[in-house]
């Protein structure tokens, strides 16, 4: 069974590094959606195109938030060890601390240019587990001795 939850985890990991730039990328739309905004009749923005530029960025992040979570038990069920069990516990919590960063930014600028550099920072970590992830199924599988046919 942990072979199931290890391929599994293989998976999701590299799912959730995907997810991840996409929500780059929609970070990236609802930025320029605002300010081909601005251009309009009182030169502004109004809340509601904001949010239609930043809807799939706001609701992909709690996405990933979910799904953070999901790996962490997934974490947990192929029994990673300490170190990617531990790891994997770090995603979520950056991925909440994303969240924090978004909702207090909105107030306080300083804070929220914290939030890009956190999505770097998840964007690192998604990546090394998902390269560690595949890193360790292949050297798995070259440990595997080949069976001899020849008699």
């Amino acid at each position: 069974m942990t072979k199931v939850f290890r391929a599994t985890y293989r998976f999701w990991v590299s799912i959730l590094f995907v997810a991840v730039v996409v929500q780059i990328g929609a970070a990236g739309f609802g930025a320029f959606y605002a300010d081909s905004k601005v251009g309009g009749d009182a030169g502004s923005v109004s809340q509601k195109q904001f949010d239609h530029g930043f809807g799939v960025h706001i609701a992909l992040g709690y996405i990933i938030f979910l799904a953070s979570l999901l790996l962490f038990l997934l974490a947990l069920a192929a029994r990673l060890g300490r170190k990617g069990v531990l790891l994997t516990l770090v995603l979520p919590l950056l991925v909440f601390v994303q969240i924090v960063l978004a909702r207090v930014g909105a107030n306080t600028p300083g804070v929220g240019a914290l939030h890009p550099v956190n999505a770097v920072a998840i964007l690192g970590l998604v990546g090394y587990l998902a390269h560690w992830a595949w890193a360790k199924h292949r050297a798995g599988k070259a440990t595997v001795p080949a069976t001899s046919t020849a008699a």
